[in-house]
């Protein structure tokens, strides 16, 4: 934001880059006083600054445009920030869980979010999925929506589409061969197999197939005999179900099936 340019951010977008910066900052002094060892350091505790700005509301939000040096009659904005402790913040913040390493990143969620909700979202600390389904499933979705400005719809699409079933392998279990098709099984392994522990709806080639064992990584299916190929269809919204096509007719076909456009986040 340069001064006497006409794009205006929105005013917390402007405090949380500094908020930002400065506690870059801060780790910088910290790493320097550790690695030299030094007796005495600095820290910042508190940074004032007086900001020569227009003022202007935009979609019910305050945005500010930074004064030139001939611009008449600015708004002077006084913004003081102050160091606060861990316990303050405990005290008065939603508390999250940490990053699992096996998470989704909502990075990997592709064309999901574009770059701008996800920074609006990173800026509450929500870099996941699950830290998103924890606000979602704790009844802050429209907090969420109304702090980062992104639509509720949104917001419950995107949860859809990166918690529905994603399918790794499918294999046969059991005879293939005369009455004993009957005792015939699918093992489809994958992950998010169970949401709120139930499993996916699933359809081979249009019709219904059992469910008959579950886990979050595995489903156990019992299809008919005339189920052991086609297009799989496993879903727990509606709105994002999970397609991949398969052959298990052939004895010994141990391929991988071959995920349609549906089954990738």
């Amino acid at each position: 934001m340069r001064p006497g340019s006409n794009n205006a951010v929105a005013l917390e977008d402007f405090i949380q880059a500094v908020q930002s910066q400065l506690d870059t900052a801060q780790t910088r002094m910290t790493l320097k006083a550790q690695n030299d060892r030094l007796p005495l350091t600095f820290a910042i505790r508190d940074i004032s600054m007086d900001l020569k700005a227009h003022v202007e509301m935009a979609d019910g939000e305050v945005r500010i445009r930074p004064a030139g040096p001939a611009d008449a009659d600015p708004t002077v904005l006084h913004l003081v920030f102050t160091a606060i402790t861990k316990p303050m913040i405990d005290e008065n913040a939603v508390q999250l869980a940490v990053d699992d390493k096996n998470d989704t990143p909502l990075s990997a969620l592709g064309d999901a979010l574009d770059d701008e909700e996800r920074r609006r979202l990173d800026g509450i600390g929500v870099r996941t999925v699950s830290k998103l389904e924890e606000l979602n499933k704790r009844g802050l979705g429209s907090s969420v929506g109304r702090i980062t400005r992104l639509p509720i719809d949104k917001l419950e699409s995107v949860l859809a589409r990166a918690s529905r079933p994603m399918v790794s392998d499918i294999a046969s279990d059991g005879p293939r061969d005369g009455a004993d098709e009957l005792r015939q099984r699918l093992r489809v392994k994958g992950r998010n197999m169970l949401r709120d522990g139930a499993p996916p709806s699933v359809s081979i080639g249009g019709r219904p197939v059992s469910v008959v064992q579950a886990s979050d990584d595995e489903i156990v299916l019992a299809p008919d005999p005339d189920q052991m190929a086609g297009q799989m269809s496993l879903s727990h919204d509606p709105r994002s179900p999970t397609e991949v096509w398969f052959d298990q007719k052939r004895a010994g076909n141990g391929a991988a099936p071959h995920p349609s456009s549906g089954s990738e986040p």
